[in-house]
């Protein structure tokens, strides 16, 4: 928390024993309150697709919503004001799925002993304006951690109408980011495989955090994925030398021309 706090990065818990619709309540007023929201919604932020492909994918993500995230997405409604639609919170969640050309870098490394550290940088950028001036993601990031049972469970790197993960680490358990991975004609093909059943990796992501608490077991899940678009994952956990570059192909299935799974 002190390294956190000298880095400036707001701080706020989600309380998964709240009600969905108001556990997200004073982060949503703190990104509406600073102007976020109405300048996310009034700027093209992100690469628009043509209506009929942001259809597919708005109805899309919306199908992948359980009960939990769709009450989640409610709050956001309720508490976010401005022109915030349930079209802008289901376009932000497939974000990197539709093609967002974004690219940042990870690393895992051990220690002689086996200890594995694990970083990121998120380096590329993002303009909007915001009360008369122009903020990226430096000023729209905070960090959240998700209790459970009135103890910390998981923290999660955060951005506005972000409901899943990215980037998080579950407490005395594993740490998950995601990397782009481009293949070719991505978008097209990505369009057809959330069609067929492929997922958002973000709502996948929290869920698995929040369900499996040991590094070897959310390995095997997450590598099994039928996911929407090929991307990495990077992981590592709490044991020594426990750490794991997953190369994901779309489709449920992981190509010959792939890399295989690595491990330190």
């Amino acid at each position: 928390p002190d390294v956190a706090k000298a880095a400036g990065v707001p701080q706020f818990n989600v309380d998964l024993d709240v009600d969905p619709e108001e556990r997200w309540k004073e982060v949503i007023l703190y990104y509406k309150d600073m102007g976020a929201i109405e300048g996310l919604t009034l700027d093209e932020a992100h690469p628009q697709p043509a209506p009929d492909v942001a259809k597919v994918w708005t109805e899309s993500v919306q199908s992948q919503l359980d009960e939990d995230f769709e009450g989640e997405l409610r709050g956001w409604l309720k508490y976010g004001g401005f022109n915030l639609t349930r079209e802008h919170i289901l376009t932000n969640m497939g974000m990197y799925e539709m093609n967002y050309p974004a690219y940042c870098s990870g690393i895992v490394a051990a220690m002689p002993n086996g200890t594995v550290v694990h970083g990121r940088n998120m380096d590329y950028s993002l303009k909007i304006h915001m009360k008369g001036k122009i903020v990226g993601w430096p000023e729209l990031t905070v960090d959240v951690t998700f209790l459970r049972g009135g103890q910390p469970l998981m923290t999660s790197v955060t951005w506005p109408m972000q409901l899943g993960i990215h980037t998080a680490m579950r407490f005395d358990g594993w740490t998950f980011e995601q990397n782009t991975r481009r293949l070719g004609n991505d978008l097209e093909l990505n369009t057809a495989a959330v069609q067929q059943g492929g997922q958002v990796f973000t709502l996948l992501a929290r869920r698995v955090m929040e369900r499996v608490p040991d590094f070897e077991t959310a390995v095997q899940e997450l590598w099994s994925a039928n996911l929407a678009a090929p991307q990495y994952f990077i992981m590592t956990g709490a044991g020594p030398f426990e750490g794991a570059v997953l190369s994901m192909d779309r489709g449920g299935v992981h190509e010959t021309s792939s890399p295989p799974l690595m491990r330190l």
